[in-house]
């Protein structure tokens, strides 16, 4: 379970979000088999998808896209209004050298590609952006969707710490300008605050609260709190519909094979079905022709 603190500050001209994922994170590192850079490529997207839930609409869905030119993939995140997150990556065991930083080298692992972002809020299409990837850090890349296609100067820091154990510590904030009549000299402040800030680092030895009230330099702040929980909606019915639409000649492979299994990509549950169901459908198939 994440701990997520939300709220506005100066008045109400900004808006800021900050959580603990590291459980949600080390949760998806167990879930998928991850091995250390997957586990910190994930974990910051999944991490950024949370951060922006009360900013969703009530029935409002969000999912972030990577495709990426870099050993990562496809690296993908959904959340939701009501605190439910998940999350996964194409590319599961990868590894580079440590940055010229000595940190997890992400940027390459992303390289190039494009950020796609789906807005799903109940009607009957999805509302779709996309953005080329201008860095690969993530942090930037979903800040800068933000600020050029909706229009909303924002921020994000997102860190995710491992060691050989595991997730240490993982988490991230994220700020907007709701109003650009907000002082220039607090903004500059905000910026400079969050120039080579670790946000797992600091996660260490502090609460989401002080480090909220260290990056925005005021104490002024109303705070909102919630949980953010990883779930999937996956179901062996779900999972049982999706073979109805392979071909007949599939559907003879799997019955010689005796068995169908089906992985969520989301979650890594896996779904058996034996021959007796695999008939089932052909025979549907078959009177449906």
């Amino acid at each position: 379970m994440g701990r997520l603190i939300f709220g506005t500050a100066y008045e109400g001209m900004l808006r800021l979000s900050a959580i603990d994922s590291r459980d949600i994170v080390d949760d998806l590192r167990n879930r998928h088999k991850l091995g250390y850079l997957p586990t910190v490529v994930l974990g910051r997207l999944v991490t950024a998808s949370s951060l922006v839930i009360p900013w969703l609409s009530e029935r409002e869905v969000i999912t972030f896209l990577i495709s990426s030119t870099g050993p990562a993939g496809n690296v993908a995140s959904q959340a939701n209004a009501k605190g439910t997150v998940r999350g996964y990556i194409s590319n599961t065991n990868f590894e580079l050298e440590p940055n010229s930083l000595g940190k997890f080298d992400v940027k390459n692992a992303i390289g190039k590609g494009e950020l796609t972002v789906v807005r799903d809020i109940g009607l009957k299409y999805p509302y779709v952006s996309k953005v080329p990837i201008i860095s690969g850090e993530i942090a930037e890349d979903i800040a800068y969707y933000y600020t050029k296609s909706e229009q909303l100067p924002s921020a994000f820091a997102l860190g995710v710490l491992m060691d050989g154990n595991g997730v240490v510590s993982a988490g991230g904030i994220a700020v907007q300008i709701l109003d650009k009549n907000l002082s220039y000299s607090i903004v500059e402040k905000i910026e400079e605050r969050l120039k080579d800030f670790s946000v797992s680092s600091m996660m260490k030895n502090n609460s989401l609260e002080d480090i909220v009230r260290f990056v925005l330099n005021t104490d002024a702040i109303l705070f909102e709190e919630m949980n953010v929980v990883f779930g999937c909606n996956c179901s062996r019915q779900k999972a049982f519909e999706s073979l109805k639409v392979l071909d007949i000649s599939d559907i003879y492979e799997l019955i010689a094979e005796a068995k169908a299994e089906i992985t969520c990509k989301w979650c890594g549950n896996q779904y058996v079905f034996e021959k007796d169901e695999l008939q089932k459908i052909l025979e549907d198939k078959r009177k449906n022709q």
